[in-house]
């Protein structure tokens, strides 16, 4: 299971999206009177939606690490974690826009790592599907 290529890309997404909750994405001064952020660093705990996508785009790249005997499945929850993943910047982008002035976060790459390691994970577990394919052809 760990000398696949496709989970240490998972667990590269895992790692990276459990990190957005304790790093920031965005550092600045809150508008007066805004709600929905908190604070002068905008997190993933600072909303419940960036909560719940993120959680989800967690849960789903640890599932996909346990499902390596159905690649079928592992690669549907790598979609899914993906089209989660490419929403986070999305939400974290419309959240910074509360703020008047301030600035992204070097961390704020933790994103883009999550969204690279799923895509890696995805061409992983079709390369795998191709050489199962190529195998029994030969059987």
């Amino acid at each position: 299971m760990i000398q696949r290529k496709q989970t240490l890309w998972l667990l590269l997404s895992s790692i990276c999206s459990g990190l957005t909750f304790k790093f920031p994405f965005y550092v600045g001064t809150v508008a007066p009177g805004t709600q929905g952020v908190e604070g002068p660093e905008l997190t993933a705990t600072d909303n419940i939606y960036l909560i719940l996508l993120t959680v989800a785009v967690l849960g789903l790249a640890v599932v996909s690490i346990f499902l390596f005997k159905n690649r079928k499945k592992q690669v549907l929850l790598c979609y899914l974690g993906l089209l989660g993943a490419l929403g986070l910047p999305v939400v974290y982008y419309n959240y910074s826009q509360y703020f008047q002035q301030g600035v992204f976060a070097l961390t704020s790459l933790l994103t883009v790592l999550i969204i690279i390691g799923f895509i890696f994970a995805i061409q992983g577990i079709r390369r795998d599907e191709k050489l199962i394919r190529d195998l029994n052809r030969l059987r």
